[in-house]
């Protein structure tokens, strides 16, 4: 049966913190009809599973043996840990081979998932997806390219509801797994020490959180609903010698940007070797 029929069972093996993202993602879609028939969680650990139940209730089904739960599913959410894959991988083998797979396992290639099931989707998402504001990279096999009616159509309807998504070359994946994936600590330092110079300067915690949330958010809409470059924008606010463009000085001087460049593509590099066989 077409998967673009919605009639189908979805089993998210390694239901965590990304997997109950993308499980939020289906779940709270408005649109009801492209909610699979059936959506099996996966966990080992026993407080998780209770959790889920208790959160979702009756949308799931979490007390179906592993084997069993891949055999009955179309699709399969891989959001395991990536030292995690291979094992777990190799003892489902038989019973994966066929099912589309959507990954969220960082530095795990098409190639590699490939040898599973030649339906592949790699997805790199973000924390901030469990409320509906996260962004999405997706990657996908030749045959999953190639049925974009089908099995893409899918890929993108569960994923699409994380907040926004864009499809990219696979050579891209570790670079959204460091700006996409890890992109939500990186701004939260940046917010963590902006509330912290708020507070050493006199304002009250809660003063300060509220102002810098803010400043972040009232930026990034200006930034998106005017498409100017950020450093356009940057210039708007500075006015010669006065207070914007000092505090500027002082953390190029820093080496606020320059820190943050390569803190990011440290990540990708972490990220290149993941999926990487011992």
């Amino acid at each position: 049966m077409p998967l673009s029929d919605n009639k189908y069972t979805v089993s998210i093996l390694g239901c965590g913190t990304m997997g109950t993202a993308v499980l939020n993602s289906i779940l709270s879609n408005e649109d009801t009809s492209i909610i699979p028939t059936k959506i099996i969680t996966l966990t080992k650990s026993a407080r998780s599973k209770e959790a889920l139940k208790e959160k979702f209730g009756n949308k799931i089904h979490t007390d179906i043996d592993t084997k069993e739960a891949i055999l009955q599913s179309e699709v399969v959410v891989l959001g395991l840990k990536p030292f995690l894959c291979e094992s777990v991988l190799e003892t489902l083998k038989d019973e994966i081979k066929g099912k589309l797979i959507i990954s969220l396992a960082a530095g795990w290639t098409i190639e590699q998932l490939s040898s599973y099931s030649s339906k592949v989707a790699r997805v790199m998402t973000n924390t901030p997806a469990k409320f509906g504001y996260g962004m999405a990279a997706i990657a996908v096999s030749d045959e999953v390219s190639a049925n974009q009616h089908n099995e893409l159509d899918t890929v993108n309807k569960l994923i699409g509801n994380v907040g926004k998504s864009i499809v990219i070359p696979e050579s891209k994946m570790d670079s959204a797994t460091s700006l996409i994936g890890s992109g939500p600590a990186f701004v939260l330092l940046m917010i963590e020490s902006m509330i912290d110079s708020g507070i050493k300067m006199g304002f009250s915690y809660e003063e300060s959180r509220k102002s810098v949330l803010q400043v972040i958010e009232g930026t990034c809409k200006m930034t998106e609903a005017t498409g100017l470059h950020p450093a356009v924008l940057k210039t708007q606010v500075c006015t010669p010698g006065g207070t914007t463009i000092n505090g500027l000085a002082k953390m190029e001087e820093k080496g606020v940007r320059s820190g943050i460049v390569q803190g990011i593509e440290e990540a990708k590099n972490v990220a290149a070797s993941l999926g990487k066989k011992k």
